[in-house]
């Protein structure tokens, strides 16, 4: 998780040749709506994951881009670049179905707040 920041988080915020990356926006959403979820989705979700915090939750927005961009943004391109999003999919996918953890901070806000 901590490579999707690495990666693709940090690009949000580096300026090249004057310009932010450009976000892809197929499903034609506005555009503080599409750069704030894809910014959520790539720097703020590795760290709540790595701590174990609303893991199920904040993994839903993070999925959703990285399956749009698998089958709508890169669904022509050749195989080498549409298995990069692909596998980020499955992945989440499989955190998501998974879960948290023992020791995860949903685990343990769980078990001291909610335990009789």
């Amino acid at each position: 998780m901590l490579e999707l920041f690495r990666v693709h988080g940090m690009k949000k915020f580096r300026v090249e040749n004057g310009q932010r990356e450009h976000v892809p926006n197929p499903l034609h959403l506005p555009e503080k709506l599409n750069a704030l979820v894809a910014t959520f989705s790539d720097t703020v979700v590795p760290f709540l994951v790595a701590l174990g915090l609303g893991t199920r939750l904040v993994l839903l927005p993070t999925i959703g881009v990285t399956a749009i961009g698998y089958f709508v943004v890169h669904r022509k391109d050749n195989i080498e670049v549409r298995d990069v999003p692909y596998m980020y999919t499955l992945a989440l996918l499989l955190l998501w179905a998974v879960g948290p953890g023992t020791y995860s901070m949903d685990t343990y806000l769980l078990h001291t707040f909610f335990t009789l």
